[in-house]
């Protein structure tokens, strides 16, 4: 599980877009194609849902350490939540927060083809919920 250092090191930094260009570190060490390559090389906005609920993600390298980081929102209104994460090889695993100070939930998925498949649960681990999210 992700400390919550991860979290707070994302909610203390602004975020910059990052280099679309190649990077060191973890993403030259990842296997061709595989998810860490691809998320740690580029900015991605990727749709999907949470439980059947439409989503927007958007995430990018972190800048100047490894790890992700990003937004999202469901379609229909809702405020944007932080996320932060890290990933290796096709899993990933990403902590959020919707106050921007404490860790509201955890995401733990898996690459499968073109989509990333996984589990949302609340900090508590008392409420989980599938989600699905589509890569360009």
């Amino acid at each position: 599980m992700l400390g919550r250092g991860l979290l707070a090191a994302l909610l203390t930094c602004s975020l910059v877009a990052p280099s679309l260009a190649a990077r060191t570190g973890p993403a030259a060490d990842a296997p061709e194609g595989s998810l860490q390559q691809l998320l740690m090389t580029h900015a991605l906005v990727l749709r999907g849902q949470i439980d059947g609920r439409d989503i927007q993600l958007s995430l990018q390298p972190k800048k100047n350490e490894d790890g992700l980081e990003g937004r999202y929102f469901f379609f229909g209104g809702s405020p944007e939540i932080l996320v932060a994460g890290e990933v290796e090889g096709d899993d990933f695993i990403m902590e959020e927060s919707i106050n921007g100070k404490d860790v509201s939930g955890q995401w733990e998925g898996h690459r499968q083809g073109q989509s990333i498949t996984g589990t949302w649960s609340s900090a508590d681990g008392a409420v989980t919920k599938p989600f699905a999210l589509q890569l360009p």
